[in-house]
């Protein structure tokens, strides 16, 4: 089975920089909050842009023009700044920190805290389902020598927040397995800034095909679990509901 790894983490790079790039350079620098304080009523709409860049987000109401920059601060995160102009001839009238959008951003990133928490709890199980029993089925010992190896799967998001989880898993051709997952994220809402992690060992066996099956993974303790596994490309595969790319040889010891 041949296995490309390195197209999987440009395409993942790619998504990464997509998520943390929302925002100019300017506006993304350490505190550039602190640029309102070169902000005076009257400058035209270009003059504020040199200033901060490039907007999120802008929008016309009545005779208002509303632009919208996300501006660092210091322990707090990227705050949402809403500056009005006049429609007309572009010239700055206000500025203000939007508390409302800022509320609306934190309950959104809460959201992905507690499913990275989520996932934390399910980290023995990743991705598959367990607590029936097995199902049975005779191991296919070429579909275990093509699959065999280290499978790494990684997912981050952030924009003035971080949030992220790791997962490995080593499948041996003699039949065994280690298991290792790792999450954290942090932000300014309270209860942010954990990490956990977890992992397991014990035996696999697999049915199917090469393009989609099922693999069993058993605890030295007797707990099964399933997996629906899928083709996704060269040296790519879900494992239930999580991607994964081939890493190299297991780590059988």
């Amino acid at each position: 089975m041949k296995k490309n790894l390195s197209g999987l983490l440009i395409i993942s790079a790619g998504i990464v920089l997509f998520l943390t790039s929302c925002g100019s350079m300017k506006t993304m620098s350490l505190n550039s909050i602190e640029l309102t304080t070169q902000l005076k009523p009257g400058m035209t709409y270009n003059e504020v842009e040199s200033l901060l860049g490039k907007p999120k987000s802008s929008m016309v109401s009545g005779d208002k023009l509303i632009a919208r920059w996300n501006l660092q601060q210091m322990w707090k995160g990227y705050i949402p700044y809403d500056m009005i102009f006049n429609s007309v001839d572009q010239t700055l009238i206000s500025w203000a920190e939007n508390t409302k959008a800022w509320d609306a951003q934190q309950a959104q990133l809460k959201i992905v805290a507690d499913e990275v928490q989520k996932q934390a709890a399910a980290s023995n199980q990743g991705g598959g389902s367990g607590g029936g029993p097995a199902p049975s089925f005779e191991n296919n010992p070429d579909l275990m020598n093509y699959f065999k190896g280290k499978w790494y799967s990684f997912t981050s998001a952030g924009y003035g927040y971080t949030a992220s989880s790791e997962r490995t898993i080593s499948l041996c051709g003699e039949g065994t397995y280690k298991a290792s997952f790792e999450s954290g994220y942090s932000g300014t809402s309270q209860g942010w800034g954990q990490a956990t992690q977890g992992g397991g060992a014990g035996t696999w066996r697999i049915t199917g095909n090469k393009t989609e099956g099922t693999i069993v993974t058993t605890s030295p303790g007797g707990q099964s679990t399933t997996y629906k596994y899928k083709s996704c490309g060269d040296g790519c595969i879900y494992l239930g509901s999580y991607k994964y790319a081939y890493a190299g040889a297991p780590e059988c010891r």
